[in-house]
């Protein structure tokens, strides 16, 4: 074992990396041989094989890497099970999980007292509560009707609690211990399933998996450049004060898209593990072939091209994000308003990753970025080229608007990672203040700008109601013989892909006496930013004799909400 440290720390030494770091990567590429070794020679075992594969296989890399400290991991699988065994399906169980399982996770992030990132036990032990987490809540969903499931839940729900061989084969499985991806149980036990099915079997794609090693490769090797070459204590330091305030910015965006290689890097060669040993499978659907994209956690392609927030967050650690928005996001809807719901989650994002302020302080901003780059597109599809300019004209405007969108998303993507680089206050508020601020003014004024400017349209509206309503024609009756039915639709638009609610109201004279009844009908409607907001328009619409129908206004479950 002396030797063996010795080897690692010179290793470590000669690379310029930590030693856990070392560790950490030959973990992940041990997996390699490991699932093949599976593939090989596990065939024909039974699925208790299998369990006791992973869990033996995973815990020799966690006392690898972490030594004595495996207990934890240890403990949350006993405790987890026991739960389940006892109380799976309640309630109950789900707030017990995520109070033990966060619990203990927050607690030793405050007994470490880490200022820095360090690879310790807590690495995979946040990857594991999620996890946990998210099994309490599948048991739990199971307990349903099936029609009261949503078509996400019904994908990952469990009709029965685990045994304890299960779920610590989940916990170890090494196609995901150290760095993830999360998969569901379900998932798990349908890999199995499949690899010990006589009709079905996952190929061993070793190309596409040694693609995704190479890949991981590269993308190590770049956030190697930066570790040199562009330092984070760069950004504290003289040197960088004596920059322009330009050379700052563009050191910061090339900065940060070198810094996230290293979790693309490890993301990527976790996947190639995932694909050989099968856990990646997922079958064809209505005659489509079967994929190997389960374990995907990053979209290359589509992350390197983003053009705005939300296509860096449909591309990027997809898998944590798919649980957040299973799990945190939609379970918030009892708050009433998205935005709301928005916050809490990347709130808890920030906590899960730990109680440093950095944390806190780029995912808050992420909230700020997103909702403001959107209003921006907004106001960017306002503009009337097509009025000024010739076709070819605006085809060109329209390639100059994509690179600055591109080159200006990737900048705010590096601002809003500084805070996750730097985690302390006092070096990422520095930082800032080296930037002006910049993104949050310029972002905050957009926001504030387009508030103002719904603001004016919507109060103009109210008065043009208002004379509408006093107006003598708006009060004469209509005849039965002319009877007249009138719809009135009210369209409210937050985020393109909000939920919708139903509703309109329908006035139908049907009697000769001139009596008039109210129906409810029901066309799309999408959310407000709040009840007030809700209340004046339907104020201005419909009269205030009917704002008792802001009843009917709930937060609506949706399955393609974007966080």
């Amino acid at each position: 074992m002396a030797t063996d440290g010795y080897s690692i720390s010179v290793l470590a030494e000669t690379l310029g990396t930590s030693e856990e770091a070392v560790r950490l990567i030959l973990s992940l590429l041990l997996g390699y041989p490991l699932a093949l070794f599976q593939r090989l020679f596990l065939k024909k075992a039974p699925p208790t094989a299998y369990h006791v594969y992973y869990t033996l296989a995973g815990l020799s890399i966690m006392y690898f890497n972490f030594g004595i400290a495996t207990y934890h991991s240890a403990l949350s699988v006993i405790v987890n099970w026991a739960l389940l065994h006892l109380l799976g399906g309640s309630f109950r169980s789900v707030v017990l999980s995520f109070t033990y399982n966060m619990g203990h996770l927050l607690l030793h992030y405050y007994l470490l007292g880490t200022i820095t990132y360090v690879i310790n036990f807590t690495t995979p032990q946040c990857v594991l509560t999620l996890r946990l987490i998210g099994l309490a809540w599948d048991i739990y969903d199971g307990t349903k009707p099936p029609e009261k499931q949503s078509e996400s839940q019904k994908k990952v729900v469990l009709n029965r609690s685990p045994t304890l061989l299960e779920v610590s084969g989940f916990v170890y499985h090494f196609g995901g211990l150290l760095v993830g991806p999360q998969f569901p149980m379900k998932q798990y036990l349908f890999s199995i399933g499949v690899l010990t099915s006589t009709e079905e079997k996952p190929p061993i794609s070793i190309m596409l998996a040694l693609n995704r090693l190479a890949m991981g490769a590269v993308y190590l090797s770049l956030f190697t450049l930066q570790t040199i070459y562009l330092p984070d204590d760069y950004m504290i330091s003289q040197g960088f004060e004596d920059l322009s305030l330009l050379s700052r910015w563009g050191f910061v965006t090339i900065w940060a898209k070198l810094f996230i290689c290293k979790l693309i890097g490890v993301w990527l060669i976790s996947e190639g593990v995932g694909i050989i040993c099968g856990l990646a499978y997922t079958p064809g659907a209505d005659g489509s072939p079967p994929r190997m994209d389960a374990c995907q956690n990053v979209k290359i392609i589509p992350w390197e091209l983003s053009v705005s927030p939300d296509e860096k967050i449909q591309s990027f650690n997809l898998s944590t994000n798919t649980w957040l928005m299973n799990y945190i996001y939609k379970r918030l809807r009892f708050l009433g308003m998205r935005i709301v719901s928005f916050v809490v989650t990347l709130s808890y994002l920030g906590i899960w990753h730990g109680l440093l302020s950095g944390y806190q302080a780029a995912f808050l901003f992420e909230v700020v970025w997103v909702r403001g780059s959107r209003e921006l597109e907004e106001m960017a599809r306002r503009v009337p080229m097509s009025r000024v300019l010739s076709a070819a004209g605006a085809r060109i405007v329209r390639g100059v608007a994509l690179v600055i969108s591109w080159v200006f998303n990737w900048a705010m993507f590096g601002y809003m990672i500084v805070p996750f680089a730097l985690l302390v206050a006092d070096k990422w508020v520095k930082v800032y203040t080296l930037l002006h601020w910049i993104g949050h003014l310029l972002l905050g004024g957009v926001l504030v700008i387009s508030w103002v400017i719904r603001r004016f349209s919507r109060n103009r509206r109210t008065s043009d109601q208002g004379l509408e309503m006093a107006s003598p024609q708006s009060v004469i009756p209509e005849s039965s013989a002319s009877r007249k039915t009138t719809e009135t639709s009210v369209t409210m638009a937050t985020e393109s892909t909000a939920s919708s609610w139903n509703f309109a109201t329908v006035s139908d004279d049907s009697s000769d006496n001139e009596t008039t009844t109210t129906t409810t009908s029901y066309v799309q409607v999408d959310i407000l930013e709040n009840q007030e907001d809700a209340q004046n328009l339907v104020a201005a619409y419909l009269g205030p004799s009917q704002t008792t129908l802001l009843d009917k206004f709930v937060w609506e479950k949706g399955e393609d909400i974007r966080h």
